[in-house]
């Protein structure tokens, strides 16, 4: 029970690593607000962590408008009177070189994967640290580190979260603890409509030879929401199967 009774906002929990962590930190004691633009989805990972005797409710959020989580923010507050934890996890992108992406659809991309994770630090941080801590775990990914073709966008966002992990840790350090998850391949609902042919592909160029799960993601999650990992912030932890460190 290694977040007993904490208050925990996930964004983008409806789904993947989301959904995986949702159901993981309530089997650990969290009170969980499932955050998501997918209605169906998320009131069904309630459904599951209260059919497990675990505590949730289902909040309907687009994370890239400052209204609606601005809201989510409050609600969570109106609910549970606390908030400890914040796991933004949300993502939206379009697959493109610089010269192919829309305008649109880069400012799609950078408002669900870039913007929405400052636009929460704003609204939560101020409450938390009148409460006197918290922890903001971000998910990142290894686009953030290593080029990656016709993503343009998706990797400026998830750059851009890696220098907003550094700046939001020393602005709010010592009382926030602000750390990102940068994980490789890992088959969520972002990987619809890759043929199985092409996921093999993506598995056989990691060493342990497989695409990751999101649980094994929620279990690094776990790991910085936590106190075993109280003496971490401002970093990084590539959860990869060793994609991003081993020539093929």
């Amino acid at each position: 029970m290694l977040l007993a009774n904490k208050v925990t906002l996930i964004t983008g929990a409806a789904s993947g690593i989301g959904a995986a962590t949702a159901e993981l930190f309530a089997q650990h004691g969290a009170k969980v607000v499932v955050a998501d633009v997918n209605e169906t989805g998320g009131e069904e990972v309630v459904h599951r962590i209260r059919a497990a005797s675990g505590d949730a409710f289902f909040f309907q959020a687009n994370v890239g408008e400052m209204t609606q989580v601005e809201a989510m923010v409050e609600a969570t507050f109106r609910h549970y009177g606390d908030l400890n934890i914040v796991h933004s996890n949300a993502a939206s992108y379009r697959v493109g070189t610089a010269t192919e992406i829309s305008e649109a659809d880069w400012d799609r991309t950078q408002a669900a994967c870039l913007k929405a994770t400052w636009m929460i630090a704003r609204s939560a941080l101020p409450r938390m640290l009148a409460q006197g801590g918290g922890v903001f775990v971000i998910t990142g990914s290894v686009h953030a580190i290593r080029g990656y073709a016709k993503h343009t966008a998706y990797q400026a966002a998830k750059g851009g979260l890696l220098a907003l992990t550094r700046s939001l840790a020393a602005d709010y350090a010592p009382t926030i603890r602000v750390n990102t998850i940068l994980p490789g391949a890992v088959v969520t609902g972002l990987w619809a409509g890759i043929p199985e042919s092409e996921r093999e592909k993506i598995a056989q160029m990691c060493p342990l030879k497989r695409n990751g799960r999101p649980e094994e993601i929620a279990q690094v999650a776990l790991f910085l929401a936590s106190d075993m990992s109280s003496y971490m912030t401002g970093t990084a932890l590539v959860v990869d199967g060793g994609l991003t460190e081993v020539i093929q």
